[in-house]
């Protein structure tokens, strides 16, 4: 990471690249890592877009100086993948780019946004293309090579791609007015009430790795915890005494849908952030006022276990 960017800022700036990653797909995806690439490279970068009948050729941008193609695959995160789609778009996409756009190529890249994880036949088609193919070069780029890209870049530019991130000292200065905002958000969207789960139990030292919590997250939720007891004061304090029972009771069946999904830790908890903070650019306040939520949450265990199936609770 850059000199300039703080710890603060580097974990909830890579928080805001895999929301951003796991919303754009499609035309957006191309549209967002074009956006990358440009301020990267600047004018050695080409972006392309089809006209009309004559398509795209297999090329999404590329770089002139190393005749280096870009194919682009956005994912919405929660659509199902098909693999053979994936791996049959690959070979399509690289034949009509090597025949088309013969004096320009030299090497082609696929590059996707599957925060998750690559099937193997992916990365297994990619290989077959180089073999069969040995005068071309092959490549990947993924969350990490887009990552690498962006926080390359000037501060300025990461905040003109993400936003911009809250610091040490805006964790010190929440608002809870913030919180407040944050809560009433949360609980005017849900339709329905939701079944009573258990009271919360005292939380375990190892909770987070008993929850196999990623670095970025367990970071951001210690910086958190220093507001929780905020939250639990504003909760205790609030004219509707329920208020509290039922933010719980609303992140358990989130919580609980999530993990139904066998999604891992860090996606989940990425997906109650989105739904604290909402879809778009987060303010430095709002950002501090959902670490402080997702903490208090996550120590009053309203979210993930405290202890493994099949143990006493």
């Amino acid at each position: 990471m850059p000199s300039w960017m703080t710890a603060e800022q580097t974990w909830q700036w890579q928080i805001s690249l895999e929301v951003k990653l796991r919303r754009v797909h499609g035309d957006s995806f191309q549209q967002f890592f074009s956006d990358v690439m440009e301020l990267a490279h600047g004018d050695d970068f080409v972006r392309t877009r089809p006209h009309g009948s004559l398509g795209d050729k297999g090329c999404d941008g590329y770089l002139r100086s190393s005749g280096e193609l870009f194919q682009c695959y956005g994912k919405l995160h929660d659509a199902a993948l098909n693999v053979a789609t994936v791996t049959g778009k690959m070979a399509d996409d690289y034949a009509k780019a090597a025949a088309a756009l013969s004096l320009l190529v030299q090497g082609w890249n696929f590059v996707h946004n599957l925060v998750d994880g690559l099937p193997v036949e992916v990365t297994l088609k990619l290989k077959e293309l180089e073999v069969a193919y040995g005068h071309h070069r092959f490549g990947l780029v993924g969350p990490a090579g887009i990552a690498e890209r962006v926080f390359g870049l000037p501060e300025r530019e990461v905040i003109r791609l993400l936003g911009p991130a809250a610091s040490a000292e805006d964790t010190k200065h929440m608002r809870l007015e913030e919180v407040a905002g944050v809560i009433s958000a949360v609980i005017a969207g849900v339709d329905a009430e939701l079944q009573p789960n258990a009271p919360p139990k005292p939380v375990p030292y190892d909770k987070m790795t008993l929850n196999s919590i990623p670095a970025t997250w367990r970071t951001l939720l210690v910086s958190g915890s220093a507001n929780a007891a905020y939250v639990q004061d504003y909760l205790n304090a609030h004219p509707d005494p329920e208020t509290g029972s039922r933010l719980a009771r609303i992140f358990r069946h989130r919580y609980d849908d999530l993990k139904a999904q066998r999604l891992p830790a860090g996606a989940i908890m990425t997906s109650l952030y989105e739904g604290i903070t909402g879809i778009g650019s987060v303010s430095p306040v709002r950002q501090v006022a959902a670490h402080a939520l997702l903490a208090y949450l996550f120590e009053a265990c309203d979210i993930f276990e405290d202890h493994l199936a099949g143990e006493e609770a």
